[in-house]
C-alpha cells in the first residue's frame, strides 16, 4: 500500500503539473441507481421554473422585489425566521447524514457530480470515445480530425452550459422575462445578457476544464468531513483483510496464499478523481460507488463473492468489529435536526398568509394642524398578501369617537402574492394629545380568518 497519497494529490504530478483523469465508464447496481437519482434531480432543476403552482412559477427568487416563491408559498424578506430554520435543517442534515453515511451528498446529489459525471462526461465519451481513446487523442498532435472533435465537444459543452445558465437565470428573473430576453436583441437586456454569458463561461470552465479539481482542491467539505465522521461511519471502503495480499491470477488458479484482490487496477481506472480506494479513506473520495461496481464485476468473473469494495464502516473493514449506528454524535445530530425540522414545519403550518405594517414616511411631515384644531398624521399601511388568492382588507381605527381614519380605498384589495401600500390619515382633536402624542390602534381584517392590530403613536404639538 503506497504512502504517497498522504503527501500529494493524485491529480498533481511530482513536478507540480496537473495529471488529467480519464475515468473509464462502468455499469452496475450502484451506477444504475445513481443514474435514476441524478436524472430526476436534473429534471427537477430544468423543469421547476416552467411548472406553475397556484398561478405562479413553482420556484422564483425575485431579489429586486425581495419576494421568494416556493411551491405556491410566497415569502418576503421579512420572513427571516423561515430562512433561519431552513438553514438549520440543511446544516443539521449535512451533519447527520455525513456522520452516518459519509460523503453521500457528494456522490449522489452534488451539482458538481451530477452535471460532470452524468451530462458533460457522457457527451465527451460520445464525441471522443472511451477513456483510452480520449487519452490518445489528447496526446496526439493537432490534426483536422482532432480539431473537429475538440471543436464539436466545445460547441456542445457551450450549448449545454448556456441552457444551464439560462435555466438558473429563470429562477431569479422569471420564465416570462427570460423568454422576452431571448426573443429581443441583447442590447435591450444588456445586463442580463452579460450575466448569462458570465455564468455560461463559469460552467464551461468548471465542467470543461477544472472538473475534479473543484472537489479535491476548492470544496471545503472534503476538509471538514473528518470532523463529522468517525470509525463507525458507513462509507465506501476496501476490505484489506479479504483482499490482501494482492496478486495476479486467473479464475482457475487456486492461490490460497493470496487475497481476493487481483490488482487489476479497475477500481482506479473508473474513479472520477483518480484515487486508489485501497489506500483507505482519502479526502479526494467523493463516495461515488464506481469502484464498487468495478470490483464487483471482477469478483463475479472470478466466482468470488461481491463486496471486496463496499459500503461499510472503518471499524468493520479494518478491525473486523461491529458497526455502531447509534452513538453520541448521531444522537445530538438527530436532536438538532428534529428541532429545526419540526420548528420549520410548525412555522410553515401556523404562518399567517397576511402581514401588515403601519409606517411613517421618511419625507412626510410629522403632523398637520387643520383649521378645526384637529391633528392629522399621514401614515402608510403596507399589506402583504402571501397567499395565492386575492384578498380584500378592511381598515379601521380605535373605536373612540374622536378618532377619524381616512384612506382612499377601503376595503383595500391586494392580489395574491403581492405587497401593496396605501396611505392613511389619522385625525384626532389637538386637545386629546398628552405631551404631544397619543396612541391609537389600527386594525386590518380580511373578513375571514385574519385580523391584526398595530398600535401607532400619533404626533402633534406639545403646547
Amino acid at each position: 500500500m503506497s504512502d504517497d497519497y498522504r503527501e500529494v494529490l493524485y491529480t498533481i504530478s511530482k513536478d507540480g503539473n496537473r495529471k488529467w483523469v480519464y475515468p473509464q465508464d462502468i455499469s452496475g447496481f450502484f451506477m444504475n441507481t445513481r443514474k435514476v437519482v441524478v436524472y430526476i434531480l436534473m429534471a427537477i432543476y430544468i423543469l421547476m421554473p416552467w411548472i406553475e403552482i397556484g398561478g405562479s412559477q413553482a420556484v422564483l427568487l425575485d431579489l429586486p422585489s425581495r419576494k421568494f416563491i416556493f411551491l405556491g408559498n410566497t415569502f418576503w424578506a421579512t420572513d427571516t425566521q423561515f430562512l433561519f430554520l431552513l438553514l438549520g435543517v440543511l446544516a443539521s442534515s449535512l451533519f447527520f447524514f455525513t456522520a452516518l453515511f459519509g460523503r453521500l451528498w457528494c456522490g449522489w446529489a452534488c451539482p458538481q457530480t451530477v452535471f460532470l459525471e452524468f451530462l458533460y462526461r457522457p457527451i465527451e465519451r460520445l464525441i471522443e470515445g472511451p477513456a483510452a481513446k480520449r487519452l490518445r487523442l489528447d496526446q496526439a498532435p493537432w490534426t483536422p480530425q482532432k480539431i473537429f472533435k475538440k471543436g464539436l465537444k466545445l460547441f456542445v459543452f457551450a450549448l449545454v452550459s448556456w441552457i444551464l445558465a439560462s435555466t438558473a437565470l429563470a429562477y431569479f428573473v422569471g420564465r416570462t422575462e427570460l423568454f422576452d430576453m431571448i426573443a429581443s436583441p441583447p442590447t435591450e437586456n444588456l445586463q442580463l445578457f452579460v450575466l448569462t454569458l458570465v455564468l455560461m463561461g463559469i460552467l464551461l470552465f468548471e465542467f470543461g476544464w477544472f472538473r475534479e479539481q473543484f472537489c479535491t482542491v476548492v470544496c471545503p467539505y472534503a476538509r471538514f468531513q473528518s470532523v463529522l465522521m468517525d470509525p463507525h461511519t458507513i462509507q465506501v471502503g476496501y476490505d484489506p483483510t479479504r483482499g490482501e495480499p494482492r496478486g495476479k491470477r486467473r479464475k482457475s488458479d487456486d492461490a490460497t496464499e493470496l487475497g481476493d484482490c487481483i490488482d487489476c487496477g479497475l477500481c482506479v481506472r473508473v474513479c472520477p478523481t483518480g484515487i486508489d480506494i485501497r489506500n483507505g479513506l482519502q479526502l479526494e473520495c467523493i463516495q461515488c460507488t464506481a469502484c464498487i461496481d468495478a470490483c464487483d464485476s471482477i469478483m463475479v468473473g472470478l466466482d468470488k463473492p461481491k463486496g471486496l469494495i463496499r459500503y461499510d464502516s472503518e471499524v468493520k473493514l479494518l478491525e473486523g468489529g461491529k458497526t455502531k449506528l447509534i452513538r453520541p454524535r448521531i444522537f445530538f445530530y438527530t436532536l438538532f435536526l428534529s428541532i429545526f425540522l419540526f420548528g420549520f414545519l410548525y412555522a410553515i403550518g401556523t404562518r399567517e398568509l397576511s402581514e401588515i405594517k403601519v409606517l411613517r414616511g421618511a419625507l412626510d411631515k410629522p403632523y398637520s394642524l387643520l383649521d378645526d384644531e384637529t391633528i392629522s398624521n399621514h401614515l402608510h399601511l403596507r399589506i402583504s398578501n402571501k397567499g395565492s388568492e386575492d384578498r380584500t382588507y378592511t381598515i379601521s381605527a380605535t373605536e373612540a369617537e374622536d378618532v377619524q381614519l381616512i384612506t382612499p380605498i377601503n376595503p383595500f384589495p391586494v392580489p395574491g402574492g403581492k405587497m401593496l401600500t396605501t396611505p392613511i390619515f389619522l385625525n384626532v382633536p389637538k386637545a386629546s394629545l398628552v405631551d404631544g402624542s397619543r396612541k391609537v390602534e389600527v386594525t386590518v381584517t380580511d373578513g375571514a380568518s385574519y385580523t391584526q392590530t398595530q398600535e401607532v403613536t400619533l404626533l402633534g404639538p406639545t403646547g
